[in-house]
């Protein structure tokens, strides 16, 4: 027996008992020929409602009605004869029930007279979404991938973050194997759920137990794999000891949103599956840049493809298929990831994704499935919006030589160095960090903004006097052949060649097998295995070749300008085999113009800046052949100064 019915039965038997024991205020009940009614029961819900009850009685019978309880009228409230009077019970706002007594009685006779028990249900706890079977695409721009649903409810409630996940239709093992665990999970997005706070819900359900109606608003991602997928929301009260019923007063038990999504296109392991991949792609996060898809792949400007004459490719299977791929000028949201088909491009060497929207004020997430690409080499992630890594982003390390993740949105270095390290990713030569600023127009790191600095409001923060051991783990990294940092939000001062000893770092002379493993040793830098001395101009002191630290000693890159740094330059930068290289007025020495730091210093290098005597004289010598023995790489003057070769004659070095 349903639930209602339980309940209509007992207050049923309970009204007979009541008036078998009760009598009316004004004497019995009397039955007669005379007046009769059709009814002497009205069991009705908590809503406003019309009940019809059929009176009786003889033709010149005069009658009249009355209610004991205000929420039941009738009309007509009189008559003659025979009449069919309409009782208006009003909505309740109470959760129990309430009872009322309706008089039809003889105007002449007031003892003739019949009663009508109304009793009337008060509204049960109730959760009851308007829909609550809802059918989604596949894939939609992101402004609108949401459910919109209604929910009538008189009591306070919430989502239950254990939403239940399934497949419409089921899977061979091979299939099942193919998919991970966030293809089929987690693409209702939970942390963008926006449901009205307990207040907002509490304010408009203080009219007692009359529900109300909420909207939610349930965001939700992109199907990327050939299957129907299912989630099942659950709506909870916020009181777990509320039993809901549904509007017939039946238990409802739990009570969900089922929403099922539509699979997606079913992208195969060969060429078209590619080419589907890369659209697929584009299209889904909004690029500005577009190409016709009917011509042939191989023409398409974002993609270049492996040939059967690339001696590299990974196997034959290659031939054919995506090696390269740049998508740029998109907009992806904050909350999205990149979408999943990247991973089906599964013989990547190469990805570039540059130039998202307003990435400046967006924290964005890349995703899992960059991960997952086995013969990526080549990354680059830039102005993209990035605020962290994936978690498995450490599995490039074993194939990944080229590293691009700047212009993003980092608070500190080691949000990418406690990954990207020389242990993690040992393959890596180029690392570039540059430009992770999300201000374009801080020019001074005063202590008014040391909140933003350090929450990463403005940017890439590092002090590198007090905070520097990350910086020289980097420098540790003697493999890299670039590495760049600049148009960051450093401060502070770059260690000391003493502090760079301290931690482990040695001299070209005191490295084994050093000329064997830097070339450079055996001509034109000579001079770091030697003790002759070279004086640095305006510094009054010589420095010995054998003195020098060997830092980066590949790296024909370095790059730290435009950062807020203070001090003097280190020797380890000042006789660096590659100074020249690194472009050093631009690309070293070059600090934020008028710029200060959070003490309120002028940035750039003392010995530099402020050195009007400061020249490169020290380094390659100021002629072609003069002075050839007062440098420390007299060979370099010609290609750097003169234009030529570095030919010439290695100078005497006792």
């Amino acid at each position: 027996m349903k639930f209602k019915n339980k309940i209509v039965y007992g207050l049923v038997l309970g009204a007979f008992a009541l008036a078998s024991c009760q009598k009316d205020e004004d004497g019995p009940t009397i039955s007669g020929d005379s007046l009769t009614v059709d009814r002497e029961e009205i069991l009705v819900g908590p809503d406003r409602i019309h009940e019809t009850v059929l009176v009786t009685a003889s033709d010149d019978l005069e009658w009249v009605t009355s209610s004991s309880r205000f929420f039941v009228s009738t009309t007509p409230a009189n008559g003659t004869g025979s009449a069919e009077v309409t009782f208006v019970i009003d909505s309740t706002l109470e959760a129990g029930s309430r009872t009322a007594q309706v008089r039809i009685m003889n105007r002449n006779d007031e003892s003739e007279r019949k009663i009508i028990n109304i009793t009337q249900f008060g509204y049960g706890k109730q959760i009851l979404p308007r829909k609550p079977e809802v059918q989604i695409e596949s894939s939609a721009s992101y402004d609108d991938r949401y459910i919109d649903a209604t929910i009538t409810t008189n009591v306070a409630f919430e989502v239950d973050p254990a939403v239940e996940y399934e497949l419409g239709e089921e899977l061979t093992p091979e299939d099942q194997a193919s998919l991970s665990e966030s293809d089929l999970k987690n693409w209702i997005r939970m942390d963008g759920i926006k449901i009205p706070s307990a207040e907002e819900q509490n304010a408009e359900l203080d009219s007692k137990d009359r529900p109300r109606s909420f909207d939610i608003r349930i965001p939700w991602e992109m199907n990327t794999i050939p299957y129907t997928r299912i989630a099942k929301i659950k709506l909870v009260p916020t009181d777990p000891d509320v039993e809901l019923v549904d509007k017939d007063g039946n238990p409802t038990g739990e009570v969900y949103i089922t929403v099922t999504q539509e699979s997606a296109q079913r992208i195969t392991d060969d060429r078209a599956g590619d080419s589907l991949a890369v659209v697929m792609i584009n299209e889904k996060i909004q690029s500005m840049i577009s190409w016709d898809t009917s011509e042939n792949m191989t023409n398409w400007d974002v993609v270049t493809l492996w040939e059967e004459t690339d001696e590299d490719k990974p196997s034959e299977e290659a031939v054919g298929r995506v090696r390269s791929v740049t998508f740029s000028m998109f907009n992806l949201q904050e909350g999205e990831t990149f979408p999943r088909e990247i991973r089906y491009l599964k013989y990547l060497e190469s990805v570039t994704l540059q130039s998202n929207t307003n990435r400046q004020i967006r924290e964005m997430n890349l995703g899992e499935e960059i991960g997952e690409l086995e013969h990526l080499k080549n990354l680059t992630v830039n102005s993209y919006g990035l605020k962290g890594l994936p978690a498995n982003f450490v599995r490039l390390g074993q194939t990944l030589e080229k590293l691009d993740l700047g212009a993003n949105n980092f608070a500190k270095l080691t949000d990418i160095t406690t990954v990207v390290n020389k242990t993690n990713f040992p393959k890596l030569k180029v690392l570039k960090l540059s430009g992770n600023r999300r201000n374009d127009t801080t020019g001074e790191l005063n202590t008014e903004n040391r909140e933003e600095l350090t929450g990463g409001e403005l940017g890439m923060y590092q002090n590198l006097t007090t905070d520097r051991q990350a910086f020289i783990d980097l420098l540790k990294w003697d493999a890299l052949e670039e590495l760049s940092l600049s148009y960051e939000l450093f401060e502070g001062s770059l260690p000391t060649d003493e502090e760079m000893a301290a931690a482990g770092f040695v001299t070209y002379k005191e490295t084994p097998q050093a000329e064997e493993k830097y070339p450079l040793l055996q001509d034109t830098c000579r001079w770091l295995l030697t003790d002759r001395e070279v004086a640095l101009p305006g510094m009054n002191r010589k420095v010995k070749g054998s003195e020098v630290l060997c830092v980066l000693p590949y790296a024909k890159v370095f790059a730290i300008n435009l950062n807020f740094l203070t001090g003097d330059v280190p020797d380890w930068i000042l006789f660096h085999p590659y100074l020249q290289e690194w472009n050093p007025d631009s690309m070293i020495f070059n600090q934020w113009e008028d710029g200060k730091d959070t003490q309120g210093n002028s940035v750039g290098f003392d010995n530099v800046k402020n050195n009007p005597d400061f020249g490169y004289g020290y380094y390659y010598g100021n002629g072609k052949e003069a002075n050839r023995s007062e440098a420390a790489y007299p060979m370099y003057y010609n290609k750097y100064v003169g234009g030529g070769d570095e030919g010439g004659t290695w100078p005497d070095q006792q």
